[in-house]
């Protein structure tokens, strides 16, 4: 009974929403100098096996990292990226990184890689060896990643203006509508994505 109270309803769709409502209307940008993008979306074997760049659905990450550099010719991009799996490969985010912006035909000259991090924390803390006291720093992450991103940024006191991207709880608003293209396997992923964000903030704001 509980398991299909969980996957009829949108409980996950919910969870993600209370993430994700704080970053809906973006703050005002006027001056971007610094652009700071958290790896995710990217799909290591499928870019390799294929030679095409692959990403997840966090794609928008990367997508905006490029509107918002041709917005601010002068900012320069810091991609935080690396593998979080126990066996690596050679081949990681930082490469999927590169060989996006090279499709795109942006000049990734204008990127810094800071690689070998396995987790927001350890891609977060890096920030602080790279001595940037500026203010208009942006900080680009999945919505519901935003919240857990920002105060790991608190703890290693660093200021961002948060950019987020990839909103999962943002449908269709008549109900009938949402139910027409129902998945249980939908809804019980944004109860998963949810769950595990959840036990993420915490356990930072009990052990970082």
């Amino acid at each position: 009974l509980i398991f299909l109270f969980i996957a009829v309803f949108p409980i996950g769709n919910f969870g993600l929403k209370i993430l994700e409502s704080n970053y809906i209307d973006q703050q005002d940008i006027k001056k971007i100098e610094n652009i700071f993008i958290l790896g995710g979306p990217e799909n290591l074997e499928a870019t390799n096996t294929t030679n095409k760049t692959n990403l997840y659905e966090s794609s928008e990450r990367l997508i905006s990292s490029v509107k918002l550099a041709l917005d601010n010719p002068n900012a320069k991009i810091y991609f935080l990226g690396g593998s979080g799996f126990l066996k690596n490969n050679k081949f990681n985010e930082i490469d999927i990184a590169k060989k996006f912006y090279s499709d795109v035909g942006f000049d990734y000259k204008r990127v810094l890689f800071i690689e070998k991090n396995r987790n927001t924390i350890e891609s977060l803390k890096k920030i602080n060896d790279l001595n940037i006291s500026h203010e208009s720093n942006v900080l680009i992450t999945s919505a519901h990643h935003m919240t857990r991103a920002l105060i790991i940024s608190k703890k290693f006191n660093l200021k961002f203006i948060p950019y987020a991207v990839d909103f999962r709880s943002i449908g269709n608003k008549h109900l009938i509508n949402k139910y027409q293209t129902y998945s249980v396997a939908a809804n019980l992923l944004k109860i998963d994505l949810f769950i595990s964000e959840l036990i993420g903030i915490i356990a930072t704001k009990i052990f970082l």
